[in-house]
């Protein structure tokens, strides 16, 4: 098999196995959802950033099963389009049931690096914690400041080098088979990010979200491990009792598992002209 470090940057993984549908995503998500210590709903931290005006045309790179939009349709504003992509057809098609009725969104099955819309077209892009898993960062920021309009932005949510490093130290302590790195997010991340969206965007800001976890469902955390490429091809479907007893037994004795987070977005501002 593939190396499982190498798994994350493979479309077709990616598509057919890790997001072929919302089941892996949804594991993670709710985890956020549920246990966060922040004061902000992310997805709040994310459109507040956003700053959607009358009659934008967005494009959200990596949409998935559309979860940013689900619950903030009243903070459209009007005139507002929106088109959803995924690499995932699963992903997509989710997406498409939940949202198909509002003729604000369309929907477009298809591969960052390779997108098939009109230069200058997009007032806003997307990329949700997902642009470090394409195969080359440079040629989809290439293609992504190409498709903004003069003044454009360029939204690129992802995670720090320490992200949820808690979590993967209990991992390896729990099985040998774990101890390898676990970071998704290690070709994009807060540390590099900038460096590598620089060549494209002079305006660069970087917005940190104040958030980390406290988990106290053992088996919602299992779920979250054997949801991610790491844990889920090293370990198959073996240990996921003993994984929730051996959580189990941390938060009896502490109240619950402490998980640092490292998040923020990067907001990346297309020049007006060549002079600028």
């Amino acid at each position: 098999m593939q190396n499982v470090i190498d798994l994350g940057n493979d479309p077709q993984y990616l598509s057919t196995e890790q997001y072929q549908d919302s089941a892996n995503l949804s594991s993670r998500i709710q985890v956020h959802q549920k246990f966060s210590t922040g004061t902000q709903n992310w997805y709040d931290f994310v459109l507040e950033l956003a700053a959607l005006k009358p009659n934008y045309n967005v494009l959200e790179l990596g949409s998935g099963h559309a979860m940013l939009w689900r619950n903030s349709m009243s903070r459209i504003p009007e005139g507002c389009r929106l088109t959803l992509t995924d690499l995932s057809i699963g992903m997509i098609k989710e997406a498409h049931n939940s949202l198909h009725k509002d003729h604000r969104f369309s929907f477009v099955c298809m591969d960052s690096m390779s997108p098939a819309f009109p230069p200058e077209t997009f007032d806003l892009i997307i990329a949700n914690h997902m642009l470090y898993h394409v195969p080359s960062i440079s040629h989809v920021l290439t293609e992504v400041e190409k498709s903004l309009k003069p003044g454009g932005v360029f939204m690129a949510a992802t995670n720090g080098d320490h992200y949820m490093n808690d979590l993967d130290v209990l991992l390896e302590r729990f099985s040998q088979k774990l101890e390898i790195p676990h970071s998704m997010s290690v070709n994009f991340n807060l540390v590099n990010g900038e460096m590598q969206l620089r060549p494209f965007f002079k305006d660069i800001e970087l917005h940190l979200y104040a958030s980390d976890l406290f988990i106290t469902n053992a088996q919602m955390l299992t779920d979250y491990a054997f949801s991610t490429p790491i844990v889920k091809e090293t370990m198959g479907q073996e240990g996921k009792t003993e994984m929730t007893a051996f959580f189990q037994r941390r938060i009896d004795h502490y109240g619950g598992i402490s998980i640092r987070k490292e998040t923020g977005v990067y907001l990346a501002k297309k020049a007006l002209s060549t002079q600028d």
